[in-house]
């Protein structure tokens, strides 16, 4: 091998443009002003007082008709809807379940009698299913009957009391 150094070319630099950006105007220093407090002032201010002593005189803004933004009307829209959903619900609820629930004004049909059964040893709740309802599927009844009573698992106690829905 020969001991031949390579030399890498000089990087180029290429001329660059001086930055100078603009300069913001000097600012005036701040001076204080004293402010003239409304209640102090009186209401009569001789013509003898220089105008850039006197405290301006505030009047009302001439107000105009009312403008709401997009924003606005759909607020002031949804406002309006829920007070007139919520008339509505009101009226439907003074006027009773026969009225909404039934069609042509006839009365709800009158609630059945409960059913309830008390659990004999050795009974569970799969066979009480069973015996409520021999065509149906035993697991759906005996689910409803749990929820019936607020059953936290499908364990019951001899002499406890369960009240059957209505299964029709």
């Amino acid at each position: 091998m020969s001991s031949t150094a390579l030399a890498w070319p000089a990087p180029r630099t290429l001329p660059r443009a001086p930055r100078t950006l603009p300069r913001a105007p000097r600012r005036a220093p701040l001076a204080l002003v004293p402010a003239a407090v409304p209640a102090q002032v009186p209401a009569a201010v001789p013509a003898a007082v220089p105008a850039a002593v006197r405290a301006p005189v505030r009047r009302p803004a001439a107000r105009g008709p009312l403008r709401l933004t997009r924003r606005g009307r759909l607020a002031l829209t949804c406002t309006a809807a829920g007070a007139l959903g919520g008339a509505v619900l009101a009226a439907v609820a003074a006027a009773g379940p026969g009225a909404a629930g039934a069609p042509g004004g006839a009365p709800a049909p009158a609630p059945r009698p409960v059913a309830a059964v008390t659990v004999l040893p050795g009974q569970t709740l799969s066979q009480i299913a069973a015996d409520l309802a021999p065509g149906r599927d035993w697991r759906e009844v005996a689910a409803r009957i749990a929820d019936a009573n607020d059953l936290p698992s499908q364990a019951l106690r001899a002499g406890q009391r369960l009240v059957l829905p209505d299964l029709r």
